[in-house]
């Protein structure tokens, strides 16, 4: 997807969910809406496009440089003055006072003026580099979303495996302590009961500021808190990159990747930079036209002059005391200077798509396998509950299970999360993320 195109379907989402850029309340919010919020209020992708504008402001800039310019002025003097000269007999001499004024009108013209022109193509990709940083914002943008909208929903699922667990070892207590009351069991279990209920309530605590701060990272973003938000679906698909080739991603990658695409606008900036500095060597030639009045006194009387000029100005810079030479030099270091963070975006976007592929093929498995491991600790929890009842099991083997279990649940819902996250950074890195995908994750939510 070009950068373009990428910009012309956010704009559209944008102007399809317009209506919803406020959450209603008792309206769970979505992550579409909350997208639609983030572009209308997070600050770091409203600098970019601030940036961006500016940037674009470059080219009328050196177009205007090419072009004619013309140049009024005028003037009003009052003269005093004081005449002395051996030329002049004795007792002629002495003060004059007088008004002079005058106007001119001055058009210039550039004809040869090669650095100009070098500025123009400069501005160019210039405005390319900020095309492709703005469209990397937006991205971006839809990355740092996703992240905090769905800790969110982690840190909700923590919130309530906290509180069942708490719950559940609230209950075990109280059994502990029926069956230490009539005899079955001895107060070591009651002990551990007790222990292991307060370490339920603690982990309950914890994970409601965990809420709280996860509710305040979301809000950096798209600048309200949330009430509600829908839950992620048990029912939501996994699927393998497609292709299910590494190499053409991350030959996608290199080629579409947007941090690369900048660099390489700001490389070619770069070049160009050095022939507008070499270029100071070179003569200018402008043409150039004036019309011109002036009227002033003196002691010989009045005097107007009306003046038509026009021809060519030439330019010859013939010593700067080494200024052009030295910026020419600066030019070709910030030239390496691009060349090393163009190869650095390479490296990195390839680093990225290859971590994010194999992060959303090994998350499949292991979402897979998680779910497996909550089903065998469940199975195991019952298994040691009812040997508690029976005496053949202690409150500390319950207590172990229950732990054992809630861990299952939060690796269970954290590897989907994470599913979720190499599948949004695989795209980015290859160049390819759009709203669409936002549109997409937010059929796998669920009210």
């Amino acid at each position: 997807m070009n950068i373009s195109t990428f910009r012309a379907s956010t704009l559209l989402l944008v102007a399809f969910c317009g209506m919803l850029l406020l959450p209603r309340p008792g309206h769970a919010t979505d992550l579409v809406e909350a997208f639609n919020l983030a572009l209308q209020s997070d600050p770091e992708y409203r600098r970019v496009a601030a940036a961006t504008r500016a940037v674009a402001e470059q080219r009328p800039q050196a177009i205007s440089q090419l072009l004619p310019a013309v140049q009024a002025t005028g003037n009003s003097y009052y003269n005093d003055q004081d005449i002395s000269s051996a030329f002049i007999p004795v007792g002629e001499g002495g003060g004059v006072k007088f008004n002079s004024h005058g106007y001119s009108l001055n058009l210039s013209q550039p004809v040869f003026r090669l650095d100009r022109f070098f500025r123009l193509q400069q501005a160019n990709s210039s405005i390319r580099q900020a095309e492709a940083e703005y469209a990397a914002a937006e991205q971006d943008l839809m990355v740092r979303l996703s992240q905090r909208y769905y800790f969110v929903l982690a840190n909700h699922d923590n919130l309530a495996f906290a509180e069942a667990e708490e719950k559940s070892l609230s209950r075990q207590l109280d059994q502990a302590k029926q069956r230490f009351d009539v005899g079955l069991t001895a107060i070591t279990d009651v002990q551990e009961a007790q222990a292991g209920y307060d370490r339920s309530v603690a982990q309950r605590i914890a994970a409601a500021n965990g809420v709280d701060n996860a509710r305040e990272g979301l809000r950096e973003i798209i600048g309200v808190y949330l009430e509600t938000q829908p839950a992620l679906s048990e029912e939501m698909p996994f699927v393998e990159p497609d292709p299910a080739d590494l190499d053409q991603w991350t030959n996608s990658a290199l080629a579409q990747n947007l941090q690369i695409v900048a660099a390489t606008a700001a490389v070619e900036t770069a070049r160009t930079e050095i022939k507008v500095q070499n270029s100071g060597h070179l003569p200018t030639l402008d043409a150039v036209a004036r019309y011109g009045y002036d009227k002033t006194g003196g002691r010989f009387g009045a005097t107007k002059i009306h003046s038509d000029v026009v021809g060519l100005e030439l330019n010859v810079p013939l010593f700067q005391g080494g200024f052009v030479t030295s910026r020419s030099r600066e030019a070709h270091a910030r030239l390496d200077e691009s060349l090393e963070r163009l190869e650095t975006s390479r490296r990195l976007a390839q680093r990225q798509t290859r971590e994010s592929y194999l992060g959303v093929v090994s998350g499949i498995s292991q979402v897979h396998a998680f779910k497996q491991a909550l089903i065998s600790s469940e199975t195991a929890l019952r298994a040691t509950e009812a040997g508690f009842e029976v005496g053949t099991r202690t409150a500390v083997d319950v207590i172990a299970a229950e732990r054992v279990l809630s861990e299952a649940k939060r690796d269970y819902a954290r590897a989907k999360y994470e599913y979720i996250q190499n599948f949004l950074l695989l795209k980015q890195a290859a160049g390819t993320l759009s709203p669409e995908d936002i549109a997409l994750l937010n059929q796998w939510l669920v009210y």
